[in-house]
């Protein structure tokens, strides 16, 4: 299978792949943290949380949307229904319009990559 990867994605294909891999790993995270129950269905941190990994994951040459992506995996979760759906982007608005959704920042990657490294090498 790997000598496959030669042949590269483009376009619509690389778009949906890289889509399908956001989004599996977000509701990975999330079950790996036992939070995807029914009681934070319309929990605005638990879709904070969601927009927040969304906005990790995904740049902006991706060309995803990402308020799309997130309704999608709020529905994947919980089976949202259509006036659901509203709901829950009409949520994503408003917590847009509050600044909650927010990318990490440079800083905090590098001093994390920082911690990683000097751990690495003490363990040796």
């Amino acid at each position: 299978m790997s000598e496959l990867q030669i042949i590269p994605l483009k376009n619509n294909l690389l778009k949906d792949w890289k889509l399908q891999e956001v989004k599996n790993k977000i509701i990975v995270r999330l079950s790996e943290l036992h939070i995807n129950d029914i009681k934070y269905k319309n929990d605005n941190e638990f879709l904070i949380l969601i927009c927040n990994l969304i906005e990790y994951l995904v740049s902006k040459k991706d060309n995803i949307d990402k308020k799309d992506l997130a309704v999608d995996i709020m529905t994947t979760i919980f089976s949202l229904t259509p006036e659901e759906q509203n709901q829950v982007k009409n949520n994503i608005d408003i917590i847009y319009l509050k600044k909650q959704i927010t990318k990490v920042s440079y800083w905090k990657l590098f001093k994390c990559g920082l911690k990683e490294y000097f751990l690495k090498k003490s363990a040796k």
